[in-house]
């Protein structure tokens, strides 16, 4: 690279990793308020667009009342009813979900470790494979159960954790800055 396109680009990798980084610490120190915008945002949008599924499927049943058209009808209502549980209640479904995914991979984890024992007794010289695999997969399991029954818990994690990412950005532009002028 020559030293004109590499003094070029100076100015954006000091910029980015000044703004990677105040970015950064930006999200880790308001990730509740942040989180709550994300979690409203995605809220509305969902119960938008059933909303709209909603009216969409009864209008289309309005239209036609035929015996094989009523799937419009049910799956409108469905829609609406699910709408209106998402702004009235917005965390049950992630709650569900939550719980659900947990217990699977709780049950999953108890197979793979009982799968790791047979192999053991059979003289399987891998066997401690699916019992790591499988005491990871129950830890996931309870740590996603705990995490699923708060929420809210869960954006502020996924902020802070862009947080963390984007202030490694931007310690990677000053790296990299600093690598520019020394080549």
């Amino acid at each position: 690279m020559s030293k004109e396109n590499k003094s070029s680009r100076t100015p954006y990798l000091l910029l980015s990793a000044i703004a990677f980084i105040a970015l950064g610490v930006a999200a880790i120190m308001f990730s509740g308020p942040i989180a709550g915008m994300i979690d409203n945002i995605i809220k509305w949008v969902v119960a938008v667009i059933l909303g709209i599924i909603a009216i969409i499927d009864i209008i289309a049943f309005a239209k036609d009342r035929s015996k094989e058209n009523i799937k419009n009808l049910v799956i409108g209502i469905l829609a609406l009813v699910a709408a209106v549980v998402l702004i009235v209640m917005p965390n049950l479904l992630v709650i569900v979900i939550g719980v659900l995914l947990g217990l699977y991979l709780i049950v999953e984890g108890f197979f793979k470790v009982k799968a790791a024992f047979n192999s053991k007794k059979g003289d399987t010289k891998a066997w401690f494979v699916p019992l790591i695999f499988g005491i990871v997969s129950i830890i996931l399991g309870c740590l996603i159960i705990y995490f699923g029954i708060r929420p809210f818990a869960i954006l502020k994690i996924f902020v802070i954790v862009v947080g963390i990412m984007l202030i490694y950005a931007g310690i990677q532009n000053f790296v990299n800055l600093f690598f520019n002028k020394k080549n």
